[in-house]
């Protein structure tokens, strides 16, 4: 299931970012990606939630400090449906 979940986030890192060559790991952190911003910052917590169908507290996304735990976040949403 991880694997599959960082494969969509990386697609959805690509369309926010505009950017096929994005590659993101688990480390990857904000200040890894050009454009990275607080305003970015939101709009891929737009898309992430809108992809996967899912919903994050103010208190999740605020804990994201890497790809490894919005990952995390999102196996454990999934899992609970």
């Amino acid at each position: 299931m991880r694997k599959d979940i960082h494969s969509d986030l990386q697609a959805v890192f690509r369309k926010v970012f505009d950017n096929n060559s994005i590659m993101i790991m688990e480390q990857t952190t904000a200040n890894d990606i050009t454009g990275w911003d607080s305003l970015t910052h939101m709009t891929l917590i737009n898309e992430i939630e809108q992809h996967f169908k899912i919903e994050f507290s103010f208190n999740e996304v605020n804990s994201f400090s890497s790809v490894e735990d919005m990952i995390k976040c999102i196996e454990a949403k999934i899992l609970k449906t």
